[in-house]
């Protein structure tokens, strides 16, 4: 009994060290080198782990990132700024920091194993988190148009 646990126990935990670890987004703080981060998000938003992010966000990081590099100038870190400057750059990183997460986000993969209809064999579909919530959303508004189709039509003549 002991040997059966020992081995189911060890068969578990090689399978959670197997396990990819999951990437995480882009994140600006106050301790690094501004001009690095800045290079790292410029290089994050052309990788497809932001495929999702809309063309408005992208502009507003853009924006952010060169009003950072307009306020940095020259120096290296924030603690170098005056302290009002500080609290603008950050304000800056923090909305990057948001806008980046939600487009990290929304671009994960999600996998589903379905059945074809007359098939017992498998086939995975994958979307990403933002194709599946467009997927919904224009489900429920074709339900909606359909249910306003149907209320405001008047009944056909002769019943």
């Amino acid at each position: 009994m002991y040997r059966i646990m020992t081995i189911a126990l060890l068969l578990g935990l090689s399978g959670a060290v197997a396990a990819k670890p999951e990437k995480v987004a882009v994140q600006m703080d106050r301790q690094g080198s501004v001009a690095e981060q800045m290079r790292q998000v410029e290089a994050a938003l052309a990788a497809p782990d932001y495929a999702e992010l809309s063309a408005e966000d992208r502009g507003q990081v853009q924006q952010a990132l060169s009003r950072i590099r307009q306020h940095m100038g020259e120096r290296q870190t924030v603690q170098e700024l005056p302290p009002q400057l500080q609290a603008e750059v950050f304000n800056e990183q923090e909305r990057i920091n948001t806008l980046m997460a939600r487009g990290h986000d929304d671009s994960r993969q999600i996998c589903r194993y379905e059945r074809t209809t007359g098939s017992n064999m498998p086939r995975s579909r994958c979307l990403t988190v933002a194709e599946r919530r467009r997927i919904e959303e224009k489900g429920k508004a074709l339900i909606n148009d359909q249910r306003s189709y149907n209320t405001l039509s008047p009944p056909p003549a002769g019943r």
